[in-house]
């Protein structure tokens, strides 16, 4: 069953998974404003916790409580994988982020929620106590790409993990205009490539109508959503995904982790949008229309005029 959308925010608010500033802005760095654009990540910074924890934590225990069988996804291939991450979460969140261990197999989250580590399968249990959707990619012997094997998406952009589960990275990436060739090369070179301890990080972006942050979507859809894109008003909300990808040193999976940050456009800071208006100009018009439409374009454009 698919669950509805989270619930609307009370007009003229933010809503609580939500942030009223942008802490990540890929067009707003060079290293980062082009596919696939990534670079190494701090092993301290693996998890980016902010003042929407409390709000998103909420949507993630009531999809994964009343939504399991849509929430996460397992194949056998993934169950050691889970147990490893799972395993190497635990000190890193109460080191690092304040989780309070409370008996021998619970933690208490910032937000004071109580989880029992026992209580789910280890993936649904590790996507209770980050905000990261968590995925998890093993790449078979003799396999030419990694596939998707375990995982716990709660805050899709416009995808299903249903329909992902137990598929390779090119097939998963459909309908992605801009994957096949190239970039799903480095893609997959970036999976080969990325080291225990040594984790990287990339980050993409949209922009929507609304702030919602679960907006599943089937395949057949995509093209909907690229014409709607380019009827987007002024004041429409940017979302960006953090996303980090660590080897498992024990099961050699690769994690594939999405911090999902909703953000009204009045939140990005003038630098931002001059970045956004350099960026949308060099690409191509086709990719940047998908990106951006035209009311969005003129504001860009208007901003960054403004803030030279």
């Amino acid at each position: 069953m698919t669950p509805a959308h989270a619930a609307p925010a009370p007009a003229g608010s933010l809503p609580p998974w939500a942030l009223p500033y942008a802490p990540v802005a890929p067009f707003a760095s060079p290293r980062l404003a082009v596919a696939p654009g990534i670079q190494p990540l701090d092993p301290a910074e693996w998890f980016l916790i902010a003042e929407d924890y409390a709000g998103q934590m909420a949507e993630r225990d009531r999809l994964v409580a009343d939504h399991p069988g849509w929430a996460f996804a397992r194949t056998p291939q993934g169950e050691a994988a889970e147990a490893e991450l799972l395993e190497l979460m635990i000190p890193h969140l109460v080191a690092r982020h304040g989780f309070r261990e409370d008996g021998p197999r619970a933690l208490v989250r910032p937000d004071g929620v109580r989880v029992g580590l026992d209580d789910l399968p280890p993936i649904a249990t590790a996507g209770r106590l980050v905000q990261d959707d968590l995925l998890l990619m093993a790449r078979p012997e003799g396999a030419e790409e990694h596939v998707l094997v375990s995982g716990i998406l709660c805050f899709p952009a416009h995808w299903t993990l249903g329909e992902k589960i137990g598929r390779p990275l090119l097939r998963i990436h459909l309908p992605v205009p801009e994957y096949p060739g190239d970039l799903a090369r480095r893609v997959q070179r970036f999976f080969d490539g990325v080291q225990p301890g040594r984790p990287l990080w990339r980050a993409n972006w949209h922009f929507a109508g609304g702030p919602e942050i679960v907006t599943p979507m089937a395949e057949v859809e995509k093209t909907r959503m690229y014409r709607e894109r380019l009827a987007l008003t002024e004041e429409a909300w940017l979302r960006v995904e953090r996303q980090t990808v660590a080897r498992l040193p024990r099961t050699r999976a690769v994690l594939f982790g999405v911090r999902t940050i909703v953000t009204p456009a009045d939140g990005l800071s003038a630098a931002q949008w001059r970045e956004l208006d350099a960026l949308i100009a060099a690409l191509p018009a086709e990719q940047g229309a998908r990106k951006l439409g035209p009311a969005l374009r003129a504001r860009a454009a208007r901003e960054a005029a403004r803030a030279d």
